[in-house]
């Protein structure tokens, strides 16, 4: 509706799966709605990286990544990368307006980068598997009120993960008996687990949003997108699982 409404709408801009609610949308359906209102389609990446889910299969016109995460892997250093399948364009405007704002990575930022990316595989298998292992877990657990994770089958993207991504990731979210408080009491007591707003290291990384990255913001505008008080956001990394679900269990307890 608003596509068809608002003839200044000139790009659709997608994440898919979404942070931090892990929702995702169907980019095939998306952009061929798009296109019927000659709408630029831009598609962000990031959780999902290259190795899981190709947007340009499905018609997207650009995929941006931070690089920062997944790709990196490490957590070393800072960069992002855009992503064009029209080679006019990007050669010409877009080249234009980089060459007008700069944004180039230093040598040893390129460096880390690219080392990264050689192990990306090895790494989102691992991250996959073990991000299974541990939404079955917090599924199960009777301080959990519910679980946001695209490779349950209760989850309402589930099959449209199926269609469209190698595997479901390593981000997963979940909704804390207590709120607010229980929130912050469970990330006070986690020992290996990092707490931190960044993800897609090789390490197990969480944060509570209410009262981290949206502490500011008013509950009623936390909510409207999903935020809830006992929401935990999770990067699941490639440590030994147990060691992962041993953390969460004491943690929780």
């Amino acid at each position: 509706e608003m596509m068809k409404a608002d003839a200044s709408i000139r790009m659709l801009y997608i994440e898919t799966p979404a942070n931090p609610t892990i929702q995702c949308v169907d980019l095939e359906e998306l952009t061929k709605l798009a296109k019927k209102y000659n709408l630029i389609v831009a598609c962000d990446n990031t959780f999902a990286t290259p190795y899981l889910q190709q947007p340009f299969r499905f018609g997207v016109d650009f995929v941006v990544h931070s690089t920062t995460k997944f790709l990196n892997g490490h957590g070393t250093a800072i960069g992002g990368i855009l992503l064009g399948k029209d080679l006019d364009l990007m050669n010409g405007h877009v080249t234009k307006i980089h060459r007008l704002l700069g944004g180039n990575a230093n040598p040893f930022d390129a460096f880390l980068l690219i080392n990264g990316i050689k192990t990306l595989e090895l790494r989102m298998e691992r991250h996959c598997q073990n991000a299974g292992e541990v939404a079955a877990f917090l599924v199960g657990h009777a301080a959990v009120e519910h679980v946001n994770y695209n490779g349950l089958s209760t989850h309402p993207d589930h099959y449209l993960s199926l269609k469209q991504m190698k595997h479901p990731g390593a981000m997963l979210s979940f909704e804390l008996k207590g709120g607010l408080q229980a929130g912050i009491s469970f990330m006070d007591k986690l020992n290996m687990c990092i707490r931190t707003v960044s993800l897609g290291t090789c390490d197990t990384l969480l944060s509570h949003p209410a009262s981290m990255t949206h502490y500011s913001v008013p509950k009623e505008a936390r909510l409207k997108y999903g935020i809830s008080d006992g929401l935990i956001r999770m990067n699941v990394g490639i440590e030994n699982v147990m060691d992962i679900l041993n953390d969460l269990d004491q943690a929780l307890s």
